[in-house]
């Protein structure tokens, strides 16, 4: 009876992986690298300050997921070596940053249906929990009210155009 149970929860999820297993990859990218130097200006507690960096990315293989099936995955890194745009260190466990957009954005890889939305003026959060981490949006209003953080300017190089065989 137990076997039946488990078999009935289990069955259609273990015939989506095989299925999404013998999916055909989907194309490679032509450009498999791309470095985008970006400059973010904003104002902490009335000093400007100055952000300047590189975001490189990376084709990095194939994925799947249930939802999309097979995809292309990219990886980014920041050429500083800073795993973050960070802003502010709020406390031992909370961290205010920007988010330069993804990998996929920037190397030509949005799909037909995907849109792609500008994080500025806005700004994410990032905060250490007993139940494992949480990020999220802070709007322009409540980055300058609560944290006295007012994004001025974001330049980056525009995304490529790729072609994917």
């Amino acid at each position: 009876m137990a076997f039946a149970i488990i078999a009935y929860i289990a069955l259609p999820w273990f015939l989506i992986l095989i299925g999404i297993q013998l999916e055909p990859n989907p194309p490679r990218p032509e450009i498999t690298h791309g470095e985008f130097p970006f400059r973010l200006e904003y104002e902490i507690n009335g000093e400007r300050k100055v952000i300047q960096d590189t975001l490189i990315c990376e084709f990095d293989g194939f994925g799947t997921n249930e939802a999309r099936g097979k995809y292309r995955k990219w990886r980014e890194r920041l050429s500083s070596g800073n795993e973050r745009i960070a802003l502010l260190k709020v406390n031992k466990t909370k961290e205010i940053f920007y988010a330069p957009g993804s990998a996929n954005y920037y190397m030509g890889d949005l799909g037909n249906t995907e849109e792609y939305e500008p994080l500025f003026p806005n700004a994410l959060f990032f905060e250490k929990e007993s139940s494992g981490t949480n990020t999220g949006i802070i709007h322009a209003d409540e980055l300058f009210n609560k944290y006295h953080i007012r994004l001025i300017s974001w330049d980056s190089i525009p995304p490529i155009k790729n072609n994917f065989k």
